[in-house]
């Protein structure tokens, strides 16, 4: 009876510590943007490889498969411990309920991913299976540079994971092999499940594609020109030193003509005003002149009027 309350104890903890979702917290941390609402809005690690790049995908990857993976190792040694013979299904207890946990969310309002990282990481953390997890993993790498849809690649390792388990349990008479059987293949037919509306848009030719290649590539050819930006860019201080000396040499330059600029500027001005005053002047004494020479002109007329007038009094006198 106290089996039972610890296995619910432990598939209970395993579905809480499920709510913790990695995409979320890595995404808005890094680039401040809510997962939910780029990409295939799905907060998963494919979504981030999609939308955020390849090295936080693989970090979300890892936080995802610890929070499964680990709590479940910590029950599988805990129980060989104190109640041999239930660590497997306490194992696999716990890890599906992180599953369950990380889809259906309570602290999302049941919003969650498709828990494909976290079946990773309940393979991965297994002591019996960790090896195939590590080799499949690398196989899958493998194809997803090749193939351009993402989980047909997770769907195909985690079904291999499944199989495998299978015959495991099955061979070696592990005790409760039935329910662990159980366990895995629902835990494969869910993952399917959630995958549904991929499969359908994959059938209508409007899936998403992963291009991990192109990521790749993209990053490499980045980080290269950078580290020939940086090799052409000198480092030393007597560099930086001569280049600050430079600066303000130009600054005083560029400072030195500007004020000649306005010193001819002013002095042009200067020149244009005294000869438009000298043009006035001109014109005014013109003027003098000409009123000058009226008054002399209208001065001589009036004397000769007069030495006329004067010589007729004088004829009529005689």
């Amino acid at each position: 009876m106290m089996v039972a309350l610890y296995l619910v104890i432990a598939f209970v903890v395993g579905y809480f510590l499920g709510n913790i979702n990695f995409a979320r917290i890595f995404t808005w941390n890094f680039s401040k943007k809510d997962i939910t609402k780029v990409g295939s809005k799905n907060p998963g690690t494919m979504n981030v490889l999609r939308t955020q790049g390849f090295g936080r995908a693989m970090l979300t990857l890892a936080f995802e498969a610890i929070k499964v993976g680990v709590p479940a190792l910590v029950c599988f040694f805990v129980f060989r411990e104190y109640y041999a013979g239930f660590e497997n299904l306490a194992y696999f207890l716990s890890s599906f309920g992180g599953i369950l946990g990380h889809c259906f969310p309570v602290l999302y309002k049941f919003k969650g991913g498709k828990g494909v990282a976290c079946t990773f990481g309940m393979f991965l953390f297994h002591p019996h299976f960790w090896w195939l997890s590590l080799v499949m993993f690398v196989i899958c790498f493998l194809l997803l540079l090749f193939l351009e849809y993402g989980y047909v690649v997770s769907l195909l390792f985690i079904f291999t994971m499944s199989v495998y388990a299978t015959c495991f349990f099955a061979i070696n008479y592990v005790m409760w092999y039935i329910p662990l059987i159980i366990i895995v293949w629902l835990n494969f037919f869910l993952i399917v499940f959630l995958h549904r509306g991929n499969i359908k848009r994959t059938i209508h030719g409007t899936e998403n594609k992963v291009d991990l290649r192109e990521k790749l590539f993209k990053k490499h050819e980045k980080e290269s020109v950078e580290v020939a930006k940086t090799v052409d860019e000198p480092n030393t201080s007597e560099t930086k030193v001569e280049e600050v000396k430079d600066d303000k040499t130009n600054e005083t330059l560029e400072n030195e003509s500007v004020v000649e600029a306005k010193t001819n500027i002013h002095a042009s001005v200067n020149v244009e005003a005294s000869f438009e005053e000298k043009k006035k002047k001109a014109k005014s004494t013109k003027k003098q002149n000409a009123s000058d020479e009226k008054m002399k002109s209208d001065k001589g007329e009036s004397e000769k009027t007069e030495d006329k007038e004067n010589e007729n009094d004088e004829t009529t006198t005689s």
